[in-house]
């Protein structure tokens, strides 16, 4: 009875309607993404994410403090002023530094054996590494880029950010561990929050996965932050980093000064989503993003691409019954009110995937859900035409949509 049921939903005219949309649209997207003269709509629709809508409004609302992570900028301050830093946050013991920067050479010998003596060795230091040279066949890195091996740490994580193009493209995503010539190495976030909260650690290694999509709580105003100078300042009451993560880094040359582009990226929070000329977040705000998420746990969790492909195949079949059946039962009404509908169809799959990820931190690709939607029209006047061509030939004894 059930079987019975299934089959009466299937009609291999629809069906087969939808199986070559999807083919169509993977090999128009095949071929456009791989021409040149594309490049620029490449870009532009690899760089954008309906969640970006989201991310973005937060800008509005007043952003949630953490107190778990502290940022400290470095600004351009010199070897011995970044020492007296770490000196002075080191007396209110926090829980770990980590350093977003590097000191690539020796330069004066005194001033770098006093850094040297706040940095080399520590075991409460996290000092920062940046994998360079992704072999496309191994998928590994073969260089590795540090400070100079006279300041070298104990503890080190790389600060490498996802995107193709960390520099133009958007930061949507890190990656908690590469590969490094045999070895393991783990992200600066991931050294710090583990030790720090070493369980919240092991609950995101146990996900997993390659890449995580980076669950922002907001910008610099979203921590607790100390400037340059403040930090050198005997007056300034630094007690709060007790027992805390610190992240040190460049966050400008003073917070009183515009953003510069200097260790800067584009996120989704960039309230300008298109046409954007001006990156939003420092690196080591980056950072502190993702040990919130990892201490807080509030991890996004993406469709699968097979339950994504089966989903969307399946609301497409449906969509085109119901189109067809429309059309044909109502062939005035349909003309008149499809775009309209075809509007509020879209709106309304934006929408469930915007509450999906706004209220359950699921993401959804919605491209396989709207592009089919989008260009079944226009596809299936190519489709009968093609059906028509073939039937003079090798009689077909379906024809899709045969009553006009």
């Amino acid at each position: 009875m059930v079987m019975k049921k299934i089959f009466c939903w299937f009609k291999p005219d629809y069906f087969l309607a939808t199986l070559f949309l999807f083919v169509t649209i993977s090999l128009l997207g095949l071929i456009t993404f791989n021409l040149s003269f594309f490049n620029p709509m490449k870009k532009a629709l690899t760089d954008f994410n309906f969640s970006d809508l989201l991310y973005s409004s937060l800008n509005t609302q007043k952003e949630a403090l953490d107190t778990n992570v502290i940022l400290v900028n470095i600004g351009h301050l010199n070897r011995r002023q970044i020492a007296r830093q770490i000196s002075n946050i080191r007396k209110s013991k926090p829980k770990v530094i980590g350093f977003d920067g590097f000191f690539s050479a020796r330069r004066d010998p005194v001033t770098d054996s006093i850094l040297r003596a706040q940095l080399y060795d520590r075991e409460d230091l996290v000092m920062a590494c940046f994998l360079t040279g992704k072999d496309e066949l191994t998928g590994k890195f073969d260089s590795l880029e540090t400070s100079d091996p006279f300041f070298r740490s104990r503890l080190k994580g790389f600060v490498n950010l996802g995107g193709a193009d960390p520099k133009s493209s958007t930061v949507r995503y890190f990656s908690p561990a590469e590969i490094f010539q045999h070895d393991t190495l783990h992200a600066l976030a991931i050294m710090a929050a583990g030790r720090y909260h070493p369980i919240a650690v092991g609950t995101l290694l146990e996900r997993k996965n390659d890449r995580e999509i980076i669950n922002y709580v907001g910008n610099r105003n979203a921590f607790i932050c100390f400037d340059a100078d403040e930090v050198l300042d005997s007056a300034t009451d630094l007690s709060i980093l007790k027992d805390k993560i610190v992240l040190m880094g460049y966050m400008g040359e003073s917070f009183r000064s515009p953003p510069d582009l200097e260790d800067i990226y584009y996120t989704p929070m960039n309230p300008v989503l298109a046409g954007r000329s001006t990156p939003d977040m420092y690196g080591v705000i980056i950072h502190a993003n993702i040990i919130h998420m990892i201490l807080a746990g509030s991890y996004i969790n993406k469709m699968p691409a097979w339950l994504t492909l089966l989903l969307s195949f399946v609301i497409c079949y449906f969509y085109i019954w119901f189109i067809t059946w429309f059309k044909a039962a109502r062939p005035m009404t349909f003309k008149a009110v499809f775009p309209v509908f075809l509007l509020l169809l879209n709106v309304l799959i934006v929408y469930i995937f915007f509450l999906l990820y706004k209220y359950s931190n699921y993401s959804i690709d919605s491209g396989y859900f709207l592009v089919p939607i989008l260009l079944f029209e226009t596809f299936l006047t190519y489709y009968e035409r093609i059906l028509l061509l073939i039937n003079r030939y090798f009689p077909i004894s379906r024809i899709f949509l045969t009553k006009k």
